[in-house]
């Protein structure tokens, strides 16, 4: 028998009984669009935390410190602190040279942290302020909204993020009087902006020893997420506005300890990985390196921890939906050998090899899977669809995701559900006795 024909014969033998056909088939469907809704919601709540972590910032940047840095003692994926590294490890220019040569490093850069305040205008505001390799900034994730990013050339100039401008104030007003003025009217970009570490500037206490750093605005990144806060310069600007710190200390009689460090090493700095599939991987390395490494990922990895089990609970409610849609199929099967007994024997008569009859049963199985699982896929689709549409009309995180490799994955897996589900029903057709089996009214 050929395959044209094999399949003909299946699809007739299926429309005879369509009624038996389609609710068997119906079970399949449901037990279809059960697993891949509840498998998308899972996938949907890591999408959603993927989504919820990148607004704290970059997932694909790792944070590496070095032992003698005093930044605190980083956390690891499961909340706990990470094992003291190798002290012998240090962050120089020849170490930021051996990350580079890692697989799959696409930029690296020292970083420093000041604590400054920008001057713009009357106003004066705290910022997080970063110094960074400028040609790096780029490939370090950062984004402006306005005015550019910070290239090679840049040896001075800031990147401000938009909420830096809300935070600012009138240091001759009162608190009171500030609430009442409301936010203040300023325009990063053209106003006159300054750098100063006198936390008194402005008012009657301010230090007059200490003259503001003249500067100007080049770019403003989008408010919200990890940067909105942030003002970030060129590493050069940042060493020389420490310097004039140190100098200061110096001559007060103190020493500058809080950011202490020595000539040419860093206490922090960021590595750009080019596949996101590979940071995990590139952060242990560098840990093997004798660093302390830490990258957003491992805030996703253990979110998507917490939830494990929940998404296995979702694909399990599923699966138990296409356990009973099999059950279905093998008892339509079933009675379909019971109702074509002298069918089966007459065709053992005239020659039908006992492969053709077990291919028979197990064809029709197969389409049995098939059609129910391509329908599955459809209803999910629409269903998928409404999820999300109502979750956004409630504002909610929640949200249905649905890859085109779960598509293909359902549709495959229906259909050999399908074929199993007919394997022991062909079976029973094939030991049939052909006498016996035409003698059956």
């Amino acid at each position: 028998m050929s395959t044209r024909d094999l399949i003909m014969m299946a699809l007739r033998n299926l429309w005879k009984r369509k009624l038996r056909t389609f609710l068997t088939v119906l079970g399949v469907v449901i037990g279809t669009t059960s697993i891949v809704v509840m498998v998308s919601i899972g996938l949907g709540m890591n999408e959603s935390f993927k989504n919820q972590i990148e607004e704290w910032g970059n997932l694909q940047v790792i944070e590496v410190r070095s032992n003698s840095g005093n930044m605190g003692m980083m956390m690891d994926a499961g909340g706990g602190a990470q094992k003291p590294q190798n002290k012998k490890a240090v962050l120089d220019q020849k170490t930021l040279e051996e990350f580079k040569q890692l697989p799959y490093v696409e930029a690296v850069s020292p970083v420093m942290n000041g604590d400054y305040q920008l001057v713009c205008g009357k106003y004066v505001g705290y910022a997080n302020f970063i110094g960074i390799d400028p040609a790096a900034m780029e490939a370090l994730g950062y984004k402006t909204e306005e005015g550019r990013l910070l290239t090679a050339e840049d040896k001075s100039g800031l990147v401000v993020g938009r909420d830096v401008a809300q935070d600012l104030r009138n240091p001759k007003l009162s608190w009171e009087m500030q609430m009442q003025a409301g936010p203040p009217e300023v325009d990063l970009m053209n106003d006159k902006v300054m750098i100063t570490y006198d936390w008194s500037h402005g008012t009657r206490d301010a230090d007059k020893s200490i003259k503001p750093i003249k500067t100007n605005v080049v770019g403003v990144m989008p408010s919200g997420g990890g940067n909105g806060y942030t003002v970030v310069m060129p590493l050069a600007q940042m060493q020389k506005i420490e310097k004039e710190v140190d100098a200061w200390y110096k001559k007060q009689g103190m020493e500058n300890t809080d950011r202490k460090q020595k000539k040419g090493v860093y206490n922090e700095a960021a590595v750009k990985v080019a596949n996101i599939n590979e940071v995990q991987n590139v952060q242990q390395k560098i840990k093997d390196m004798g660093f302390q490494a830490y990258s957003l990922t491992d805030e996703l990895d253990a979110m998507k921890e917490t939830t494990k089990m929940l998404r296995i609970v979702l694909g399990a409610i599923g699966a138990v939906s296409l356990i009973v849609a099999a059950i279905g199929i093998t008892n339509t099967m079933v009675m379909a050998i019971y109702e074509r007994t002298r069918e089966i024997g007459v065709m053992k008569v005239i020659g039908a090899s006992l492969r053709d009859i077990k291919l028979l049963f197990l064809t029709e199985a197969a389409f049995i899977g098939f059609a129910g699982g391509v329908a599955g896929t459809v209803i999910s689709f629409i269903m998928s669809k409404i999820v999300n549409f109502v979750a956004a009309q409630q504002a909610s995180d929640m949200m249905s995701v649905i890859p085109i490799w779960l598509y293909l994955a359902a549709i495959a897996f229906a259909t050999v559900i399908g074929v199993l589900s007919g394997y022991l029903p062909a079976q029973r057709a094939m030991k049939l006795s052909a006498l016996a089996a035409i003698k059956t009214e």
